[in-house]
């Protein structure tokens, strides 16, 4: 590690981050500018209008310029909705985070632009929550978190974006190569030549000439802002003395200067214009796509010049990692931040993998990127790698070193399963190889999907309705079908089947709710820095959300906590229907008591076969659960007019979905967390060792889900040697050849992870891997840090 990174590394630790209210402040002021304007000629002036006056400078070591918020560290309030109240505000200034009296007046004096105009999501969401069927479901938690009321949902404050305005494509993997190799000119030049084609001969011309109208506004504002950032650097250049650091400022200058106008020339150019489209469309998660293949002519064509060396590129790398340290991001209220624990943010970084023609991609930018992450050890950007049958043992090596320093990263995931699940839903298989990854793990296609919505569903809460006949025991109102009294069940097959009645339900719904926000989000969200690049994003002549894209996910539906009920019915069936040691009555007795009276009872629950130790009875009901839940996506039906897509991850939303869930027959407690992950075995319930845990996912069909997130904690023992090393790639090489879709790991002790809550101050920089992405220990809820806690410490026999 240079002196350079060393410096901007420390750099990082604050001990508070500032909120900022410029951008809030700047596009509602354009918006009021603009007002009667159609919405997409208003956001592209106000992207406009904030790219022209916001504050920008040049830090005094950085190779990559473009500050993320008007202040160093700081967090820009959101500008689309109204800042926290006071009181959720307060809560959260008590923690990492600081404001100004100037910015929280600014940011007050802003709240009146919201009052009953109807111009927040929430509030046009809230008009289809009918109060006899869609808002009982919408506050029950079923899915994560629950509303508490229909103008303000999950939360309206927010804090931590890019320079952009587009808030509901987060799950959207740019076509980066496209960008870089390009510049964005040419797309620019591409939408005044479609402009001017236009003739307005039926209705579609019209909305197709206001979206390239919107697309010239917004780019040739980015435009203005490379030059402004080239301007920074020559001015910065002008007042430095030391010459080494005045001639980097002015190469810096220089490519500002042309990629603002031309395509990258080089390796420095390419990253450089990475950075700036990157934070024109961050929020909390924008992934970096296929890193390693999109940036490798450029390394080639330096390398191979003399212009630079191995350590140089390390460095511009390691200089990106820190600059996507510098974006921190807090969503919206309490509970909405408990699904979200530790600043969670995805920016997914994929390296390795196939070719278009099946053959291995790696190359020697994807050893740099993991040596970067060793010399930089910081939770973000996260890292991927793609496994196949003829990926490098080298590179699998190399990474589980990186592995073995705690870090959480690299993530492991199955090319043989991504993608077959492509090809089996019609995608041409050259096209299915070049997948990258959104958020956690979330199958994308660069340029030719988007994902927009992606709920936290509550599977246990539905087991939980379903034990009470279609009851919300906390409301007693009745907001699923009538399946039966718990006492009345006279086999296992027909409580399973009442519980599946009630989930198809639900899912029903759930789809339901997605539509509604993907319409919403078509009305209210346009945002055509990201539809101007994505692929055909000039000649359709539409926002990314008004069209069908070629692989269609804009809708998943996931399940958390499923696990749970596998686990749950395998109790049912062991202990009421094969063994006899209780009634139905008797087991929901003890459940509606919390097992209070019923410790026996609870002690034979707690010890029925438990998912991950290779029982075929429970590993069967998962298998079956997994598989009822991707086949009843397929007979729903997107705005889109294609099937949502199954998915699984968890980030955090099993701690707060599980508070709110009563006792399970499982032996988990009421308020008890649910088991992360999705494939992964509840927590301290594996008792046979890593493979044994992975023999039972394997029994999964991975290939339908769009993802599949699979934790697994090591004792750092576990990789005490080269063997050992060598043991967990091939136990990684085999899960991902084999069925398996994704694997993760945490290597930390338990020792240390009690002392970091005793004090936190002395392990500030203890990484862990949560559920998809890594973070420092301390920044979570202490429901989620004794969760990673209770996880089993696996060692390789």
């Amino acid at each position: 590690m240079t002196d350079r990174i060393k410096r901007m590394q420390a750099a990082l630790k604050v001990d508070k981050f500032p909120f900022c209210a410029e951008k809030a402040k700047l596009v509602i002021e354009s918006w009021k500018k603009h007002e009667g304007l159609p919405a997409i000629l208003s956001r592209a002036h106000a992207t406009a209008d904030y790219l022209d006056h916001r504050t920008i400078y040049v830090d005094e070591d950085e190779l990559i310029v473009g500050n993320v918020a008007s202040k160093p560290m700081g967090l820009e309030a959101s500008c689309w909705g109204p800042f926290w109240d006071d009181d959720d505000l307060d809560s959260i200034l008590e923690g990492n985070y600081t404001i100004s009296d100037e910015d929280r007046k600014t940011l007050r004096s802003l709240d009146s632009f919201w009052d009953g105009q109807d111009r927040q999501m929430y509030e046009w969401q809230g008009r289809f929550y009918d109060d006899e069927r869609m808002w009982p479901f919408i506050r029950s938690g079923i899915l994560c978190p629950p509303w508490t009321s229909k103008v303000k949902g999950r939360g309206s404050g927010g804090a931590g974006f890019g320079w952009g305005l587009g808030i509901g494509l987060s799950f959207f993997v740019p076509d980066y190569g496209k960008i870089v190799t390009e510049g964005i000119h040419k797309t620019l030049d591409e939408a005044k030549e479609e402009l001017r084609q236009i003739r307005y001969v039926d209705d579609d011309s019209f909305d197709k000439a206001m979206y390239l109208q919107a697309v010239v506004i917004a780019l040739e504002a980015m435009v203005r802002m490379y030059h402004r950032y080239g301007d920074a650097c020559l001015e910065a250049a002008a007042r430095c003395a030391e010459p080494k650091r005045r001639a980097e400022l002015e190469q810096m200058a220089d490519t500002c200067h042309w990629i603002a106008e031309k395509p990258s020339r080089g390796f420095r150019d390419a990253i450089q214009n990475f950075w700036f489209y990157w934070m024109m469309i961050t929020h909390g998660t924008v992934p970096g796509g296929r890193f390693d293949q999109y940036m490798y002519p450029f390394y080639q064509k330096d390398i191979a010049g003399g212009v630079l060396t191995d350590d140089d590129v390390v460095e511009l790398i390691e200089c990106l990692r820190i600059k996507i340290m510098q974006f921190n991001f807090v969503s919206g209220n309490a509970k909405q931040r408990d699904k979200w624990a530790g600043m969670a943010r995805w920016h997914n970084f994929v390296i390795g993998g196939v070719d278009k023609d099946g053959n291995d991609a790696s190359n020697e930018l994807s050893y740099l990127i993991l040596r970067a992450a060793d010399e930089v050890r910081t939770p973000q950007f996260t890292i991927t790698l793609r496994v196949h049958d003829k990926t490098p043992e080298k590179l699998i090596q190399k990474a589980l070193e990186l592995v073995k320093t705690g870090l959480g990263m690299p993530a492991f995931v199955s090319d043989k399963s991504y993608i077959q699940g492509l090809v089996d839903q019609g995608v041409p298989l050259e096209e299915a190889r070049d997948y990258a990854l959104a958020g956690c793990l979330d199958l994308n296609l660069p340029g030719k999907s988007r994902i927009n919505a992606l709920g936290m569903f509550i599977v246990p809460k539905v087991l939980d309705i379903t034990m009470h006949n279609g009851i919300m025991r906390e409301t007693g109102e009745r907001i699923g079908p009538e399946t039966g009294e718990m006492k009345d069940f006279a086999s296992y097959e027909d409580f399973e089947a009442a519980f599946k009645k009630q989930l198809y339900h639900f899912m029903g719904m759930y789809n339901e709710e997605h539509n509604i926000l993907i319409r919403v989000t078509r009305a209210v969200n346009c945002d055509v820095v990201h539809s101007a690049f994505a692929y055909d994003g000039i000649k359709c002549g539409k926002d990314i959300m008004d069209r069908k894209m070629p692989y269609e996910n804009a809708s998943l539906l996931n399940p958390v906590g499923m696990i749970s009920v596998a686990n749950s019915l395998a109790a049912v069936k062991k202990l009421v229907f094969q063994d006899q040691v209780c009634t139905m009555e008797e087991l929901f007795q003890a459940i509606e008591a919390d097992w209070e009276g019923h410790e026996e009872l609870h002690k034979r629950c707690v010890a029925a076969p438990k998912f991950g130790n290779g029982d075929d009875l429970v590993d069967d009901i998962a298998a079956d659960l997994y598989r009822f839940w991707a086949n009843s996506c397929n007979t729903f039906t997107t705005v889109y007019g294609v099937p949502p897509r199954p998915t699984g991850i968890s980030i955090t939303a099993h701690a707060p979905g599980g508070s709110y869930t009563c006792a399970t027959p499982d032996g988990r407690h009421a308020g008890d967390t649910l088991p992360d992950g999705v494939a992964s075995p509840a927590q301290g319930t594996d008792r046979k060792g890593p493979t044994v845990s992975l023999c039972s996912a394997m029994k999964i069909n991975q290939d339908p889900f769009n993802a599949m997130l699979l934790n697994m904690k090591l004792h750092p023992t576990a990789l005490g040697s080269e063997d050992d090393i060598h043991k967990l790639g091939a136990l990684i090489r085999t899960y991902l050849t084999n069925g398996g879709k994704h694997i993760q790991f945490n290597v930390v002790d338990n020792e240390t992870l009690h002392k970091a809550q005793e004090k936190p101050q002395d392990y500030r920089d203890l990484v862990v891997r949560v559920a998809g992405y890594s973070t420092y220990f301390t920044l979570l809820t202490k429901a989620v840090q004794d969760e990673i806690i209770a996880r089993t410490e696996n060692r390789l026999s």
